[in-house]
């Protein structure tokens, strides 16, 4: 049988048993130790989880919210709660039209766990109805297997993400953490290009009262506060020089020193760095200490960018998009004509970029509007690079194998030769400026009809309210009266 089973325990040590009983049945079993931390995991592209059971005290409403938007978007996932009480905080779980199991005693009771794995069996029997594992395909951040990615995680060695902006390196590395045996401790996160490198400093290994300007008081930095657990190094192809030397010794020596202190202390935290930056040629420019690299360089995973990853949008996309639904509402469907759209667009801002247009979609719930706004948004970005950078956008300047091993697939649909890229490039513009005449034309006859009356101009062509603003902004038509039909010359 088998599968991925989420335990949000506040210590995993008092759960050792039932958790040695689950692998011994082929359950992996992965533990959090707070909501956030499980919610964010269990939203993750390619989660592998079918149950998952809070066996902590809940008292903030926000913990219910969450468990039931990841409830809505997961809907063939498992949820158990262990509350000997049903309070209100409880029902705003059951107000969410989310199915959850219930425990009355403690997880280790033999009733909680009997019920655990009725779950869990009933898990597996869905699964094996729908044909599926997951919410996404198996191949998701190919040609990384789950079985490599389990020894990645479960080592205990640096690992360095590479990969476009938005691919989801943050993901995948709260993926391994979870798969590690640092699991139920702190899991860590800086932006190296987010903050000066002083104030980055001061974050990493913390500071003493009169440090710098500011310092008020003695602060703990990420790397003692993360004691135990991961610090994931965002952008690290930022950081400054200096500071770049300072991390290289907590890397050898397992130490840090706090800004302005003679002090140091002992460390023990997995280091995991993610940049989208080709960190060969920083290394080269001299922006990037070599050894450092090599330091953190002992597994390396390149995330390929979404255009590579084709067959996973239109599943991604009806995942965010039920993501972000609120609950108790149906998504709204993705006509033929946006899924080609979908698959056609280049994603320059990868998984990122596919979210905030699923977010977009469901506010305006207009695929035409949806898709001229792309347009719009590609015709600004050709006219600031040529096709050739168009067509060769990735940042990094390393080769990158895509999901099935061949090269990275030019714009447009997959196979299509480079003539017929640029005919079909024109023939975008010709059809996005025929049709923003043709809509700046129908917006002014209806503004004409309702004497300027935007409320009634929007009902009368039954687009909502703020839709129609963004048009008007859009188009132009912000001009007084007398202006009219010029805007549309």
């Amino acid at each position: 049988m088998g599968g991925h089973i989420v335990l949000v325990v506040q210590n995993a040590q008092t759960h050792e048993q039932l958790i040695q009983s689950l692998a011994s049945e082929g359950y992996c079993a992965l533990c959090f130790r707070t909501v956030e931390e499980a919610v964010a995991y269990l939203r993750a592209p390619g989660c592998p989880a079918s149950v998952v059971v809070f066996n902590i005290v809940m008292r903030r409403q926000s913990d219910y919210v969450a468990i039931v938007e990841v409830g809505a978007a997961r809907p063939e996932l498992h949820i158990l709660l262990v509350a000997p009480e049903r309070g209100e905080l409880l029902d705003v779980l059951f107000s969410g039209n989310v199915t959850a199991w219930i425990l009355e005693k403690p997880l280790n009771h033999a009733e909680s766990a009997a019920i655990l794995r009725r779950a869990l069996r009933s898990a597996a029997a869905a699964q094996e109805v729908s044909g599926v594992t997951s919410v996404l395909p198996t191949s998701t951040f190919s040609p990384y297997s789950e079985e490599f990615l389990k020894r990645v995680g479960i080592a205990e060695v640096p690992v360095l993400l590479s990969g476009e902006t938005g691919v989801g390196k943050e993901v995948m590395a709260r993926r391994l953490c979870a798969y590690s045996l640092r699991a139920d401790k702190p899991f860590l996160k800086l932006n190296c290009a987010a903050l000066p490198p002083e104030l980055a400093e001061s974050e990493l290994f913390g500071s003493v009262k009169g440090a710098f300007t500011g310092a008020t008081a003695d602060r703990q930095g990420r790397f003692e506060t993360a004691q135990g657990g991961t610090i994931l190094l965002d952008e690290i192809g930022d950081m400054d020089l200096r500071l770049q030397t300072k991390l290289l010794q907590v890397l050898q020596d397992g130490e840090i020193q706090p800004l302005g202190s003679n002090r140091t202390i002992k460390v023990n935290v997995r280091v995991m760095a993610a940049t989208h930056r080709d960190l060969t040629r920083a290394i080269q420019e001299g922006t990037f200490r070599e050894d450092l690299y090599y330091r953190l360089n002992v597994i390396k995973i390149v995330i390929p960018p979404l255009r590579q990853r084709r067959e996973e949008i239109l599943p991604l996309a009806e995942m965010l998009l039920a993501r972000h639904t609120p609950a108790g509402q149906k998504p709204p469907p993705i006509r033929e004509a946006l899924k080609r759209f979908l698959l056609e667009y280049r994603w320059p801002g990868n998984v990122r970029e596919l979210e905030n247009v699923m977010r977009r979609f469901l506010v305006y719930q207009d695929s035409a509007l949806l898709i001229q706004e792309l347009l719009d948004g590609a015709e600004e970005l050709r006219s600031g690079l040529s096709l050739a950078k168009v067509a060769s956008f990735p940042e990094s300047h390393e080769p990158v194998a895509s999901v099935h091993g061949a090269s990275e697939p030019a714009e447009g649909p997959v196979g299509m030769k480079p003539p017929e890229r640029v005919e079909r490039l024109d023939r975008l513009d010709r059809l996005a400026e025929a049709s923003r005449l043709a809509e700046t034309e129908l917006l002014l006859d209806a503004l004409e009809a309702s004497r300027w009356n935007r409320r009634q101009a929007a009902a009368s062509l039954q687009i909502e309210y703020k839709a129609f603003l963004y048009k008007l902004q859009k188009y132009g038509i912000v001009e007084s009266k007398s202006k009219r039909r010029d805007i549309s010359a």
